[in-house]
């Protein structure tokens, strides 16, 4: 009776009192209510919203939505050599394509572009890189002075490495590297452009500027390796190079022998005598070998190299019950600059100036080839 008393108090007015009613008599309070009534069905539609988005949260757990495929990054575009670095067009030069086997003309600065990238890893350090574009630079240029290839008529250069350079198109680059073909030439490119015209020289002439992957440590003097002193291809130490390129092969007994006989038959290398038909006599300051006995006959260490297709002519060599295992530091032939060898100065610190004058002993950098006066001869027709 509390209750409902209560609420007729609170939601009803009283009437006034008349003396012919028996109890008392009560109507409904509208105005107090409906307000009321209003507010308590607004709480109930925000109760039924709160129930519906928690019954959604937890279906959304339930069901993970899923990632957004990223879209692909573009590869970048490749500089305009001429249009970025307001550079004007150098001398245009015939190049013979081996793959292609036909003369190409190409623009001397692009052409070295290629050169480096099929001669030099791009992953190296851009000084390395500088360094390179030099040393190729210098490598062609002294080519175009003296004739041009001596293997092809009518070129300046060609694209064989065992005759002139290494050289990689744009449509290898795009073979070869593939989404990166774009980075990797940006690259290249601007450690070419960036020595633009710079070639090494020696009391006033195109420098002969060798090369080679990996030194094993120590460079070599062109007279052990080639017929003439050359007074800037002294043997240097090569000390940053890492990691050193090394190389193990073990020859079997008769392989041997079958290589041996096929190159220098009158070495009289027989299975009987093998195993004491081949010896190392004497090493190089640098450690590469410089003469060694095969049976009857003595060759240079570097022959030896052909004949078992070793890396470098810094060798050592043991035998076993079975056969020949040769210790091989080093890749290529030794003289000039070491590859590896650039880029482990580079790591340290050094620029690209300071490393090809460590390499090649006494020589310039001439930063225009026009100041020389020695341009090259009026390109031949394609």
């Amino acid at each position: 009776m509390i209750a409902a008393d209560g609420y007729i108090l609170l939601f009803s007015r009283r009437i006034p009192y008349n003396k012919n009613m028996k109890r008392k008599t009560y109507r409904t309070n509208w105005k107090l209510l409906l307000p009321l009534a209003a507010i308590l069905l607004l709480l109930l539609v925000l109760l039924l919203v709160m129930v519906r988005t928690v019954i959604s949260m937890r279906t959304a757990k339930a069901v993970p939505t899923p990632e957004p495929t990223p879209e692909p990054t573009p590869a970048p575009t490749r500089v305009d050599l001429y249009a970025y670095y307001d550079f004007a067009e150098t001398q245009q030069i015939p190049v013979y394509d081996h793959r292609e086997d036909k003369l190409v003309l190409m623009d001397f600065e692009a052409y070295i572009i290629g050169v480096v990238g099929a001669e030099m890893p791009v992953a190296y350090h851009p000084e390395a890189l500088k360094a390179q574009a030099v040393a190729a630079r210098t490598y062609a240029f002294r080519k175009i002075l003296r004739g041009g290839c001596a293997s092809h008529p009518g070129a300046a250069c060609c694209t064989n490495s065992k005759c002139c350079q290494a050289y990689i198109s744009d449509a290898r680059m795009e073979e070869r590297w593939g989404d990166a073909a774009g980075m990797n030439y940006n690259t290249i490119a601007e450690a070419v452009m960036a020595t633009r015209g710079q070639v090494l020289c020696y009391q006033g002439e195109i420098a002969d500027a060798m090369f080679h992957a990996c030194s094993g440590g120590q460079t070599e003097n062109s007279e052990n390796v080639y017929a003439n002193a050359v007074p800037y291809l002294r043997g240097v130490d090569s000390p940053y190079e890492e990691p050193m390129r090394t190389q193990t092969v073990a020859v079997g007994f008769s392989d041997a022998v079958e290589k041996i006989n096929a190159q220098y038959p009158d070495a009289h290398v027989t299975k009987d005598n093998i195993q004491t038909a081949v010896e190392i006599q004497s090493v190089y300051p640098s450690g590469r070998v410089k003469t060694v006995r095969l049976g009857d006959i003595e060759i240079v260490g570097k022959k030896l190299r052909t004949v078992f297709d070793l890396q470098s002519a810094m060798y050592t060599m043991e035998t076993t019950e079975s056969g020949f295992v040769f210790h091989v530091k080093g890749y290529g032939h030794g003289v000039g600059m070491s590859q590896n060898g650039a880029n482990g100065m580079a790591q340290h610190g050094y620029t690209y100036d300071q490393i090809l004058k460590h390499y090649y002993t006494g020589v310039t950098i001439e930063d225009d080839l026009n100041r020389m006066g020695n341009t090259p001869a009026p390109t031949p027709a394609v």
